[in-house]
């Protein structure tokens, strides 16, 4: 098995960084323990609701967006200068069920309409919100961009099936990772992009399956955003487009 990159030494500390879900378990935590690990840092967050971001000691700008709308997407990233340097993206956005909406036990339960929401949120959001930034950040700058994708969505790794929606727009996501690191590379650009699977935490996402989750396996946000931080820190150029865990190991798509 292939070492962690958590053993690599840490690149440059991020000064810029934008966060897509600030408001979520995941992307709340990871704001936060930016904010604490490097206090210097600006974050550009974006959110549903702005309203709901915890006020922080780092320098901040919020803005309201709605990843399953593409022209939301669009106006939120008008409020950025042209060829802004962002050092890190952090997207972490997504949906696995709400309350009328769960994930499917079998093919019997397959609707359109779930389907389609999962790969909106999942997979079509994310995809527009990278596209746009590409344009939107300088070309020449160095920017690593994590998107919170999962395990589950690995098709190699699939052995009981289930959770369709969930799994097909995750794997959907990865292999558009995989597209934009081929294309990314032609280009000759300096952008990392790259999957990361947080592990189960105890978000909302995961709060109706906690039960079947020991309790040592059940991550708190700022576990997983500290790890999550870390792995960001550890990438370099050679891993755009692949997928890697909390913990620093690659994993098979």
């Amino acid at each position: 098995m292939a070492e962690s990159i958590l053993k690599r030494l840490s690149n440059a500390p991020p000064e810029c960084v934008l966060v897509a879900g600030a408001s979520g378990g995941i992307g709340q935590a990871f704001c936060l323990q930016l904010a604490e690990q490097f206090p210097s840092i600006t974050l550009i967050r974006l959110a549903r609701d702005t309203a709901k971001l915890l006020p922080l000691t780092a320098a901040t700008q919020d803005i309201a967006f709605d990843i399953t709308d593409p022209v939301s997407i669009s106006h939120a990233l008008k409020c950025l200068p042209d060829n802004v340097n962002i050092d890190w993206v952090f997207i972490a956005t997504g949906w696995l069920h709400d309350d009328i909406l769960h994930p499917e036990k079998t093919w019997r339960s397959l609707e359109a309409e779930h389907l389609l929401h999962a790969f909106t949120v999942n997979a079509i959001g994310p995809t527009l919100l990278v596209k746009q930034l590409l344009a939107k950040i300088n070309p020449n700058h160095s920017t690593t961009i994590g998107i919170l994708s999962a395990r589950v969505g690995s098709i190699s790794d699939n052995q009981i099936g289930g959770w369709h929606s969930y799994r097909a727009s995750k794997a959907a996501l990865n292999m558009l990772i995989k597209n934009f690191a081929i294309e990314l590379k032609r280009m000759k650009r300096p952008t990392i992009v790259v999957g990361l699977q947080p592990g189960t935490t105890d978000t909302l996402l995961s709060e109706p399956f906690k039960r079947n989750v020991a309790p040592d396996h059940l991550q708190t946000p700022e576990f997983t955003a500290h790890h999550l931080i870390h792995v960001m820190q550890c990438l370099s150029a050679e891993d755009s487009g692949q997928l890697f865990d909390y913990a620093g190991f690659c994993f098979d798509p």
